[in-house]
């Protein structure tokens, strides 16, 4: 009998509610992941150019515009790093990722030059993408086919703790040490993940003689089987698939509506009366509420299907935009919003996970994931978009408001129209 057979005959944790002490080892390292991702490639910007132009004697806008390309790099790292993750699995992925981003930080902290900044905060995003987005919601799916809801909910809450504790981390970093050497210590940090990662990261939980969902009565395969697991949905099939694109519209839209509003929620805030320092607080606020409404989140995906409470998402956030369009300086009223926004903050990443797990299954989750992640962020750009349109023909940010309302609502149709059973391989 191989080792791996051996293993599999092991006897697994008895609990059947729970993660199991293994499973929450994958759910933290996951989350750990989703905060460095979310701190490196989005909230630390409002860190990385005053910081940069400062040190430099560069110009802030200037760093600003350059930072664009490096989004664009998370999208075509989100692609290949899909593809990478269905031949080699997370751990993989997750230990490469980690080595290259160690490099990319060490030398983000050296630049001497504008180039520079874009070439390496673009090789941020580029591996970010495969650590941060693919990896870990390949995990989660792995290890959690039918408690991926609650599973991805605590995972994911890494997302809103970025905003809410990476920004202040980073910028007394950079003030009291330097970016030279905040920089070589995250280099640290992410190579000591990376070797954490390759020690504990296991990709299926029948690698260690565990089950699926930490539930002994869940059919188990055997190791030889998911290793040499080839999925039926190619590309060109998947490019054909209607569910595929339902997924990346649908949620990319809902993603969309998220972006536009957080990124000009500060700015809607000063424009009604508020402080920019009240309207940063409150942006804070915001995310503080993005942790229970995550949790919030997946035990509606657990109780109800992900579909019905990816409808009740697309629901919220249109109230939550009416809320802003007739928004006053009324703390009462305020105070609604922030909280309706902070719930939806912590929702929409991993709604969007745990659909192409519904839709596709535990075996076939990363061939649709790797189409869907690409394909959603670049749909969630569209915000920029829409709000340069609506600033320059309704010159307000109440008409950008109401385009979103117009894109919800057709997310809410996308979503219906998915299926929302699996059409995957499921045993």
């Amino acid at each position: 009998m191989s080792s791996d057979s051996t293993v599999i005959a092991a006897s697994p944790e008895k609990s059947k509610t729970g993660f199991g002490s293994y499973g929450w080892g994958m759910i933290i390292f996951s989350m750990l992941m989703y905060f460095a991702y979310a701190g490196w490639v989005a909230d630390g910007i409002n860190i990385f150019t005053p910081a940069f132009a400062a040190r430099n004697g560069w110009d802030e806008a200037k760093l600003l515009s350059l930072v664009a390309p490096g989004g664009l790099m998370g999208v075509v790292g989100a692609g290949f790093f899909g593809q990478l993750v269905v031949k080699k699995g997370p751990r993989f992925v997750l230990t490469l990722c980690l080595v290259c981003s160690a490099a990319s930080v060490f030398w983000f902290g050296r630049i001497s030059s504008l180039a520079e900044f874009a070439l390496s905060f673009m090789a941020i995003n580029f591996f970010a993408s495969g650590f941060g987005f693919i990896a870990p919601g390949t995990l989660m799916n792995n290890w959690f086919p039918r408690k991926k809801g609650m599973a991805l909910a605590v995972a994911t809450t890494g997302f809103p703790l970025a905003t809410a504790v990476f920004v202040p981390l980073i910028a007394l970093m950079f003030n009291r040490l330097g970016i030279t050497l905040a920089t070589s210590i995250w280099g640290v940090l992410f190579l000591a993940a990376a070797v954490l990662g390759f020690l504990i990261v296991k990709d299926n939980p029948e690698q260690i003689g565990r089950y699926p969902d930490n539930d002994p009565t869940e059919e188990r395969a055997s190791v030889e089987e998911l290793d040499s697991y080839e999925s039926p949905f190619t590309v060109k099939r998947l490019l054909k698939d209607r569910d595929m694109w339902l997924i990346s519209f649908g949620w990319g839209c809902l993603w969309m509506v998220t972006m536009g509003i957080v990124v000009q929620l500060v700015p809607r805030l000063m424009s009604i009366g508020y402080s920019q320092q009240s309207a940063i607080a409150l942006l804070s606020a915001a995310a503080v509420c993005a942790i229970p409404g995550g949790l919030l989140w997946g035990w509606l995906d657990q109780k109800f299907g992900t579909k019905t409470a990816s409808f009740i998402y697309g629901v919220l956030y249109i109230i939550t935009l009416f809320l802003l369009i007739y928004q006053t300086k009324n703390y009462a009223l305020t105070f609604m919003t922030v909280v309706f926004v902070g719930i939806g903050l912590g929702g929409i990443k991993n709604l969007l996970t745990s659909m192409v797990s519904t839709v596709y299954g535990r075996f076939d989750f990363g061939s649709a994931y790797r189409l869907v992640v690409p394909i959603s962020l670049i749909v969630r750009t569209l915000a920029f978009l829409i709000m340069g349109i609506a600033l320059a023909v309704f010159k307000s940010l109440s008409g950008a408001y109401a385009m979103f309302i117009v894109v919800d609502i057709i997310a809410l149709g996308l979503i219906v129209l998915t299926r929302g059973t699996c059409k995957g391989k499921t045993h």
